[in-house]
């Protein structure tokens, strides 16, 4: 028997699967339970946060506002005369990573190339992929719809918010290919987990936000927040399923009684098998 504690949110949850289902069809459908259970989490996380994680949410809130206060000096810095997120130069591959439709592919790719070959690490790494790219996304158009935020080209200041707005010209808070890019980067650097990955892909992914000023696409701010939306989504999955990958580990394993503690996002979990 397994009894889950959580610190910061005591509850008792149960996972049942079948070691030896290897079939397609129950790696399909266990991936779509991981999934589902994921983004209920996701989406729920703010109701379950501590002190320190809503600290962390004000000191970035701060930081966004201070750089709203920068940000019109900053696109004048290095912004250039263009309303084109493609302007035929270096600058046009870290934007181009930073769109969704080839993010997604990306994640597909890699997911089916790990169900293909049998390769859970791989087949997992493509899957946490595509949670971080759906729920940051969804999170994105939300808070784009709310804030209408208008986009430096039209020069009509930073702090032109008109709120609930749908046109693609008035959702430059929070910048969507920042988003895409720290999503899909903060899964492959921290799933490899090397030094050399995350220098190459969050280097990749702030050339992106970078992209973004100076093709005038966002303020800084924009890319700011982009960047901690993606960071904190991909961060989550990777976290979800390290309880969900510990959790089954002790499950079916018959070692002795005894209390096991692992952390989580936003808290440290306390297991105790007997």
């Amino acid at each position: 028997m397994l009894i889950l504690i959580s610190l910061f949110n005591i509850g008792i949850t149960a996972q049942q699967i079948s070691n030896d289902s290897t079939s397609n069809e129950n790696i399909l459908l266990n991936d779509g339970r991981a999934i589902v259970d994921d983004a209920v989490s996701y989406f729920i996380s703010p109701l379950n946060f501590d002190l320190s994680e809503w600290m962390k949410f004000a000191a970035i809130s701060a930081g966004t506002v201070m750089l709203i206060t920068r940000d019109e000096a900053i696109r004048k810095s290095i912004g250039r005369n263009t309303i084109k997120s493609l302007n035929n130069d270096l600058w046009d591959i870290p934007t181009k990573y930073g769109i969704i439709t080839y993010a997604n592919i990306i994640s597909g790719v890699v997911y089916l190339t790990g169900l293909a070959a049998e390769d859970n690490e791989i087949r997992i790494t493509g899957r946490l992929m595509f949670e971080s790219l759906t729920y940051s996304g969804l999170t994105v158009m939300a808070v784009r719809y709310l804030a209408g935020r208008v986009r430096p080209y039209y020069e009509k200041g930073a702090w032109e918010f008109l709120g609930f707005q749908t046109d693609n010209e008035f959702q430059s808070f929070p910048s969507g290919h920042t988003v895409v890019a720290f999503s899909l980067s903060t899964i492959l650097a921290e799933r490899i987990d090397t030094w050399w990955s995350r220098i190459f892909f969050y280097g990749l992914a702030g050339m992106t936000a970078y992209a973004r000023v100076i093709n005038n696409q966002h303020f800084a701010s924009d890319v700011f927040s982009g960047a901690m939306l993606g960071l904190f989504s991909g961060l989550f999955v990777i976290s979800k399923e390290k309880e969900r990958e510990y959790s089954l580990s002790v499950s079916g394993s018959e070692s002795e009684s005894g209390f096991y503690i692992f952390p989580a996002i936003n808290r440290i979990n306390l297991l105790y098998s007997f």
